[in-house]
């Protein structure tokens, strides 16, 4: 299957914001590390690590944004689509163990022991850049994400929603480091005019707890989709709708789905088709043939014939039918990349015509009525959009004779392998 338009333009348009953070993110850690080695404040530590920390996390995500791409294969029918979730939880891993549990190590270290020695204007001159780097993509990542807001929720209700790990790594990253850059300002200020280094070891455990607190979100986002969450309830409900709006279906059950990846899920449910829609769609194409066959006095020897066509075709309508169906849905909802159509199980094992020997004249008054609505209906279709069918399904009286003639050879040929499979298991049964 190829990959949707939609799911390559919105993973091109995440995969060109992670790369501009990372070159944001790239272009200050190494700013940060050089005034720490003149400051020694542990603040200024804690950022360089949250930098670098940011940078490796971004890294990973391109690699999950890379293969959000390929195409699904055999070993992956459903595609490549979580392996983004499996990057990002990887990332926000290091977030929380060597983001956070580093930094923290340092800053307490630093409380017992002040390692800060002076704040020249090299520290002020790298949070400023850090401040105008990191809020910039900030401010780009969130245009992008009101751009995709619907109108009719709020800006937290659409950040609760996002199921791309990558642009809410981004988003809470760029968001974190701000809000990091801000607090390391604040205790190096305070140590500086009150000569008291105890604010900035705790500006460093501030920045840390922020760490901690990002990497455990972005676990916790990426555990959901890991573990195959369903797709939203407003989805499923519309797609339920399309297929029952349709009048070749009665009902739709065993409704399944889940999201198989950022931009991409998987739908599946039991549908049942209506088998007098089936009829009303075939009864011109057989009616004759039946007929033609009756009034020629050839109805019995070539019912086994006709009867095996019709089943075929009667398939090949259902078969049709549910091509259409996913059509339709993916026209509406582009991100349903596998849909699942089975026939529904429940009535399987029982044949509609014994379950209308109760009241015979009813249901066969209730059921013509029906066709002669349905094909008024698929004639009414037919005209307004003309597709030209032969009036038979036979171009001449020998194809006919010949397709009759196999058919007849293939069936007799199943049924005999029924009575000797019948017959094979009577006597294992007897001997048991």
């Amino acid at each position: 299957m190829n990959t949707p338009a939609h799911t390559t333009s919105a993973s091109t348009r995440t995969t060109e914001t992670v790369r501009l953070a990372l070159l944001g993110n790239l272009l200050i850690t190494s700013s940060k590390f050089a005034a720490f080695s003149i400051s020694g404040s542990s603040a200024l530590l804690s950022e360089s690590i949250h930098s670098l920390v940011d940078s490796g996390n971004q890294a990973l995500l391109l690699i999950g944004l890379r293969d959000v791409g390929r195409l699904n294969d055999a070993r992956h029918p459903y595609g490549y689509g979580k392996s983004i979730y499996f990057w990002s939880l990887v990332s926000a891993l290091g977030t929380f163990w060597l983001g956070a549990g580093v930094s923290m190590t340092h800053s307490v270290q630093n409380l017992i022991n002040p390692g800060l020695e002076e704040v020249t204007w090299h520290v002020w001159g790298v949070l400023g850049v850090s401040l105008a780097v990191d809020g910039w993509v900030l401010n780009k990542v969130v245009r992008q994400v009101m751009e995709d807001k619907p109108s009719d929720v709020t800006y937290f209700q659409h950040m609760k929603s996002i199921r791309d790990p990558a642009t809410l790594a981004v988003l809470l990253e760029d968001g974190a480091a701000c809000t990091g850059v801000l607090v390391a300002g604040v205790g190096i200020s305070a140590s500086h005019f009150t000569g008291n280094p105890v604010w900035d070891g705790m500006a460093g455990v501030g920045v840390s707890c922020l760490l901690a607190g990002m990497g455990l979100t972005l676990a916790r986002l990426n555990q959901r989709f890991l573990l195959g969450q369903a797709v939203d309830n407003d989805i499923v409900k519309s797609i339920n709708n399309i297929i029952s709006s349709r009048s070749s279906i009665d009902s739709v059950a065993s409704v399944q789905s889940q999201w198989t990846g950022p931009y991409s899920f998987t739908y599946k449910a039991e549908i049942d088709v209506d088998g007098t829609f089936l009829a009303a769609k075939l009864m011109d194409r057989y009616q004759k043939e039946f007929l033609s066959a009756l009034n020629k006095n050839r109805l019995e020897k070539d019912l086994k014939f006709l009867l095996s066509l019709y089943a075929e075709d009667v398939m090949r309508a259902v078969e049709s039918e549910i091509k259409d169906i996913e059509a339709e849905i993916r026209l509406v909802h582009p991100e349903a990349a596998y849909i699942e159509l089975e026939p529904d199980s429940r009535t399987s094992a029982v044949f509609a015509i014994d379950q209308a020997t109760e009241d015979v004249l009813e249901v066969r008054t209730r059921e013509i009525k029906q066709l002669a609505r349905m094909m008024k209906t698929l004639k009414e279709e037919k005209e307004a959009s003309p597709n030209s069918d032969p009036t038979s399904p036979f171009s001449s009286e020998d194809e006919y004779e010949q397709l009759r003639a196999d058919k007849i050879k293939r069936n007799e040929a199943f049924f005999e392998s029924l009575k000797r499979q019948a017959k094979e298991d009577d006597t294992t049964f007897t001997n048991k």
